[in-house]
């Protein structure tokens, strides 16, 4: 089956965010001040998750736009679990437009793959 437009939209982007999700634990972790980095503390494990959902991001892409049959599942649980970094910036006080935009947009692509189409891409057919 030919790839749905969204699944190439959402492939590219998600490598987009597995770049940002991995900057951003870099830079949470203090590498880019060239300083020590704080080892076990909630920066630190902050710092690290961070850097995980970044590959898992990445990973994710790579599998959307190769329309790998794991990719489906694969993907609801990085968003899933991208939730749920939304849920703990929540709670250490994110601003409410980066918690909007951590919340919404998972929220839009997990609509968008239990779609009929999309899970027949996949081979999902119910």
């Amino acid at each position: 089956m030919r790839r749905p437009a969204g699944i190439t939209i959402i492939g590219v982007l998600s490598f987009v965010a597995g770049v940002i999700y991995l900057l951003q634990g870099i830079r949470i972790l203090g590498f880019v001040v060239f300083g020590p980095g704080q080892a076990f503390t909630n920066v630190s494990l902050s710092g690290w998750g961070s850097i995980i959902l970044g590959v898992f991001w990445i990973a994710v892409g790579g599998a959307f736009l190769s329309l790998r049959p794991w990719a489906w599942f694969f993907g609801v649980i990085v968003v899933g679990l991208s939730l749920i970094a939304a849920f703990w910036g929540n709670i250490n006080g994110w601003q409410f437009g980066d918690l909007f935009a951590a919340m919404i947009v998972p929220l839009v692509i997990l609509f968008y793959l239990n779609s009929d189409h999309v899970k027949a891409a996949f081979g999902l057919d119910d």
